[in-house]
């Protein structure tokens, strides 16, 4: 710990930072903190905290500590002389191993399997879809796809919050506004999966520190908002590669055989793992026919019904359409990236490559081609969650457990009130989502 807290306090000391805020997530998803002075920090042993008060971690389970990763120590933009870090969860023996249901930690031993079996590393690069609304939660304007202010009035939040993530070091790629009124979207550089993870978890704190701080408008990264409009999805881009070799890339423009079985392996698991890539009740309203949002297991270049989408110009990296930012990120990450060793290890072959549209086709002639739908609602991919072997070797049986049992109340307590069947976005949504 003398030597984590020596780096740490370097980098304070290169920041200017006073203060340091110790960030880490919960089994449930949500980015938590506590703070400390430079001073206290230097001279404490350990930093505690009761962790069946963030997540699904129950009261046996509940003495651990948090342990810095200096390498991601960082300035919090909004405060002055304050420095932010990313925390593992560990125990409070003398061992310190990690907590098993860290989610961070579940999600680095998944990218070190990776790498003690092929020497390659896991990279993500995720598009972050969120509604600008004012503060009776419509949309802040009547933007639709690329347009430009002033039509686009949300322009300006937009800019100042990517001029944010510059400051803090997490690198991006495009930004423009969405195909709902009011929605926007900005594309992250591709980062190891534990950065991507981080990234996206400050990111968020980040977007809606920004619109707090300058205008009266709220970000939302709520699935699906508004019934009629497009959703906000959470679309990953995944490269595999050695230090000398792009994984996913075979001969001229094709798909090696590694990423042919990384594919098979990811829609094999696909409605197992829906339960973590879609969380809530609120994801399955996005995830419906029409509103460029995957319904089918299917995959295929260049086309945007598919799950798994290959883009047209570039055979190296593979895009996951099903998530959205209500996940826990570093789960989603681990289990894809799981998925998709279980296709390489199995030698999965993926069905044929779908060079339609889905969305046109009827029930029959989809189940003529084979391909299989996506779980309907919450239930239905809690159903499957919770007899996948996957799942439970990833998470441990006791987490494994805890997390259906959490969700599964959700569904219950949503389900006494209004019924799933009916096409709306209900005040039980909008209180318990607006702000994931």
């Amino acid at each position: 710990m003398f030597d984590i807290r020596k780096a740490v306090i370097q980098k304070m000391d290169q920041i200017g930072a006073k203060y340091l805020l110790l960030q880490f997530t919960g089994a449930d998803g949500h980015l938590k903190g506590v703070e400390i002075s430079k001073r206290s920090f230097s001279k404490v042993d350990q930093v505690g905290v009761d962790g069946s008060s963030i997540g699904f971690l129950r009261t046996k389970q509940s003495d651990m500590i948090i342990v810095p990763d200096p390498s991601t120590v960082t300035l919090v933009p909004w405060q002055e002389n304050t420095a932010c870090v990313f925390c593992d969860l560990r125990s409070t023996d003398e061992t310190h191993e990690r907590i098993a249901a860290d989610p961070r930690g579940i999600l680095a031993e998944a990218s070190k399997e990776l790498y003690d079996e092929f020497q390659a590393t896991y990279f993500a690069r995720p598009e972050m879809e969120f509604y600008i609304l004012t503060s009776d939660f419509k949309p802040a304007d009547s933007a639709t796809y690329m347009v430009l202010p002033p039509r686009d009035k949300g322009y300006f939040l937009r800019k100042m919050i990517v001029q944010t993530l510059e400051q803090v070091d997490i690198p991006y790629k495009t930004f423009h506004s969405e195909v709902g009124p009011g929605q926007h979207e900005i594309e992250f550089d591709s980062l190891p999966a534990v950065r991507a993870a981080d990234s996206v978890q400050y990111f968020k704190q980040i977007a809606k520190m920004v619109a707090l701080n300058q205008s009266e408008w709220i970000i939302s990264f709520m699935p699906k908002p508004f019934i009629t409009e497009a959703g906000n999805g959470m679309h990953i881009h995944q490269i595999v590669n050695t230090s000398s070799e792009e994984m996913f890339k075979g001969s001229g423009n094709e798909l090696s055989e590694f990423a042919l079985h990384f594919i098979a392996g990811q829609l094999h698991f696909a409605g197992e793992i829906t339960a973590i890539t879609n969380p809530i009740i609120n994801s399955y309203r996005r995830l419906v026919p029409g509103k460029e949002a995957p319904v089918y297991k299917t995959w295929g270049i260049a086309n945007r019904t598919a799950l798994i989408r290959v883009p047209g110009y570039e055979a190296g990296r593979l895009e996951y359409r099903a998530a959205d930012a209500a996940t826990n990120i570093y789960f989603t990450l681990a289990f894809l990236l799981k998925a998709g060793l279980e296709g390489v290890r199995r030698n999965l072959e993926p069905p044929e490559e779908a060079n339609f549209d889905a969305d046109t086709l009827s029930l029959k002639q989809l189940e003529e081609k084979g391909v299989e739908l996506l779980p309907r609602s919450l239930k239905d991919a809690l159903m499957k969650f919770k007899a996948s072997t996957l799942a439970k070797k990833i998470l441990g049986s006791a987490l494994h457990q805890e997390y259906y049992e959490a969700r599964m109340s959700e569904w219950m307590e949503f389900s006494n009130e209004y019924s799933f069947e009916k096409q709306e976005i209900t005040p039980w949504e909008i209180s318990h989502y607006l702000d994931c």
